[in-house]
């Protein structure tokens, strides 16, 4: 399937660059954005030239010469290392030298990027200009007025691109639309503006309107998915314990009771009520729930200690003793895509303080194995958003280091205009697809660039009523 290349108008009539991304379910070929140039890269196993898909018309790319077909030789004056499919290689390869040459040349007094480009048969040079930003890899404060100013520019696009109803847009259609909300508004949460509370705001109406009003918890079979539920509880929680506001209380409590009906006594839990693979269950939902009851309980609704102690059972069993992360399910605890099953676990009991020790060695081993965080299943999404958390919760010593290194993902993730677009795994993409590439796109880089900012809960923070006080 392909997202197509569209420019879309924004405010001010700048237009948004959305990369070209063909889904290799088989990880023949991996797609990815060229950050600011608005252009759309790809590479093979073992290649050390970007191969250049496609180039948004009148772009940065576009100006400065580069065509699609073209390939990236050389990056100021350097030759990649070659690109590995593998999931443990992380970005190494061009991929790290062209972000790392971006942001860095970015910085520059004339911020010109070199490339020498094989076109056809030739080999020509190309000196591009670059819009001017900081860099991330200068001194801290510089450095994190890079990322804050990024983080400012996707909440602004959020805010202009968010539908009426108060949805974000999802991918293909179906119910996507309302676990992508519930992230697109923790990102506005965390940036902290406080003109962004009424679309905030109506991202908590669409949810409740599409999904939470909708339960009945004397009957647990009918109302959403759990995913959704669980992702409802965790932006509702966040925003009441960010603004003080109880509107929406019931409905936090809600989604928690919910959650804590559908598991079973030998705590699994599956997409809905029913329990798939043979009542094998997933513990992906399982985490999730902890995490919406953790952060619940930190606005004044107990915890359901009783649905708390069978999942982590469950939880437990999943974990995988040569690698310290947690797997699929109990039955196949070795599945290698770890890190949005542990990264939110890690992060809920990190919340709720409690099982330290299980929460710290759950971080560590997302450190160890963060080359993997873009891979969760056919997302990326949630493999970053509670990768990064996890790490903050468990293991907060080592957050700033895994950040530094992941700071080439960012940078090729950021657009001119219109925050970010989206930066997948190197196989199955499937899933971001139907939450709706650009919208979770620019969820997933938010709440990875907010990660550092210790204000979400989620995120480290332990101060209420925090959101719109300037800090």
């Amino acid at each position: 399937m392909l997202a197509f290349l569209i420019l879309c108008p924004l405010l001010g009539g700048q237009t948004v660059y959305k990369p070209k991304l063909v889904n290799s379910k088989t990880g023949e070929h991996h797609d990815f954005p060229l950050g600011v140039l608005e252009a759309t890269g790809r590479l093979k196993d073992g290649e050390k030239e970007i191969l250049v898909m496609d180039v948004g018309k009148d772009g940065v790319a576009d100006r400065g010469g580069l065509k699609a077909g073209d390939r990236l030789m050389r990056i100021e004056g350097r030759t990649p290392g070659p690109f590995s499919k593998s999931t443990d290689a992380g970005l190494e390869g061009p991929q790290t030298l062209l972000g790392e040459a971006l942001d860095r040349k970015s910085a520059a007094s004339r911020p010109v990027l070199s490339l020498r480009v094989r076109r056809e048969a030739d080999q020509t040079d190309l000196s591009i200009e670059l819009p001017g930003s900081p860099s991330y890899s200068l001194s801290r404060p510089q450095g994190c007025g890079k990322r804050k100013t990024f983080l400012s520019a996707i909440s602004r696009h959020l805010v202009e691109v968010q539908d009426k109803n108060g949805r974000w847009k999802p991918g293909v259609g179906g119910d996507a639309d309302v676990y992508t909300t519930a992230f697109c508004g923790l990102v506005l949460l965390a940036n902290n503006d406080p003109a962004h509370l009424d679309a905030i705001k109506r991202g908590i109406g669409f949810v409740k309107k599409a999904s939470i009003d909708s339960i009945d918890l004397d009957d647990p079979k009918v109302g959403p998915k759990n995913w959704q539920t669980a992702a409802n509880g965790i932006f509702l929680a966040e925003y009441q314990l960010a603004t003080g506001d109880k509107t929406f209380w019931e409905d936090l409590k809600t989604c928690c009771d919910l959650l804590a009906k559908r598991v079973t006594e030998q705590g699994t839990m599956g997409h809905h009520f029913a329990i798939p693979y043979s009542g094998g269950g997933l513990i992906v939902i399982n985490v999730q729930a902890h995490l919406a009851w953790a952060l619940a309980e930190k606005c004044g609704h107990p915890i359901d200690e009783k649905a708390w102690e069978n999942s982590l059972r469950e939880v437990r069993k999943s974990e995988d003793r040569k690698t310290g992360a947690l797997g699929y399910s109990s039955r196949a605890p070795g599945s290698p895509d770890v890190a949005a099953r542990t990264g939110a676990m890690a992060t809920a009991l990190g919340v709720a303080g409690r099982e330290k020790a299980f929460a710290k060695s759950l971080a560590e081993s997302l450190v160890r194995l963060n080359a993997r965080m873009r891979h969760a299943h056919a997302m990326s999404s949630i493999g970053m958003i509670f990768g990064f958390s996890g790490i903050k919760q468990g293991s907060p010593r080592n957050h700033s280091k895994v950040l530094k290194a992941w700071s080439p993902y960012l940078e090729l993730s950021r657009l001119p205009h219109g925050g970010a677009a989206f930066f997948g795994g190197k196989r199955n993409i499937g899933g971001d697809q139907y939450l709706g590439l650009s919208s979770i796109g620019n969820a997933t880089t938010g709440l990875v660039l907010a990660s550092a900012d210790n204000r979400l809960f989620m995120h480290g923070g332990t101060r209420k009523g925090w959101f719109g006080t300037g800090n």
